[in-house]
């Protein structure tokens, strides 16, 4: 079973016509789209969002993968028959976006923890002019950096998953839109300096597919761009400050600590 929002792509609609309810639409990027016997389809409703189930079958796949060659479907619904579950109330219609989000931050910090892990343990065995290169301070300065990374996202990620947390309870999940952003966008900026330092201690042996190291380093050059680029995250972060005023931004960011 995978999930699926029209939030990147057509927009989806669930419709009531006179034998039951129907989907129209198109859902980009699903993952494992094509390789599960049901669809969760989550589409804007008032008041929330309706949820839906649909069958395999019911829905045509183009396949694709990402750069990790993690399936990435395009789901294209046409008059689908669909099994309602109901409106859940309080839920904005970005929904799937934001839990997407959220989700790949925190995949983006684990794998950053993976990059840093390998590389200080090539650093440490790769000898070269006598010595580990791991004891000469320019590798030592650029680990440190990507340790600075992995703290930063990590930081970033408990923030946004504690404010989901809160959110849920309160039954405002936009209540935690700040953070979701603000997790994203850093894990967006991470996951490219990170993988540039990674294979930059790995030299040339860190660049062939077969490596370890690219277990981690395609996984965030992919999932930094799922559910929302670093850069469209900042983007819409700048908006909302600007939306908030200066005068209550200091309370919206504190509001949950």
């Amino acid at each position: 079973m995978s999930i699926a929002g029209g939030a990147d792509g057509a927009p989806l609609r669930l419709t009531r016509e006179p034998d039951g309810w129907r989907a129209d639409g198109e859902c980009p990027r699903v993952p494992w789209g094509g390789r599960v016997e049901h669809i969760v389809l989550v589409a804007p409703a008032e008041g929330g969002v309706r949820v839906g189930l649909v069958g395999k079958g019911e829905f045509s796949v183009t396949q694709s993968q990402n750069m990790a060659r993690e399936p990435r479907d395009t789901l294209r619904f046409d008059n689908a028959p669909v099994n309602v579950a109901g409106t859940i109330e309080n839920l904005p219609a970005d929904t799937v976006t934001l839990f997407g989000a959220l989700i790949r931050t925190a995949q983006v910090g684990g794998a950053l923890e993976r990059a840093l892990h390998e590389s200080v343990l090539y650093a440490n065995d790769r000898v070269q002019f006598g010595k580990p290169i791991g004891k000469f301070q320019a590798v030592q300065q650029n680990l440190a950096q990507l340790a600075d990374e992995v703290a930063a996202v990590g930081a970033a990620g408990s923030a946004a998953c504690a404010a989901v947390d809160l959110a849920l309870q309160s039954g405002a999940l936009d209540d935690a839109w700040f953070r979701i952003a603000a997790g994203k966008a850093r894990a967006g900026e991470a996951a490219g300096k990170a993988a540039s330092i990674a294979h930059q201690a790995h030299g040339a042996f860190g660049f062939t597919y077969e490596h370890i190291l690219h277990f981690s380093t395609r996984r965030l050059w992919s999932w930094r761009a799922e559910y929302g680029t670093g850069e469209r995250w900042a983007e819409a972060l700048g908006k909302r400050v600007v939306e908030i005023g200066a005068d209550n931004l200091w309370e919206v960011m504190t509001a949950n600590d």
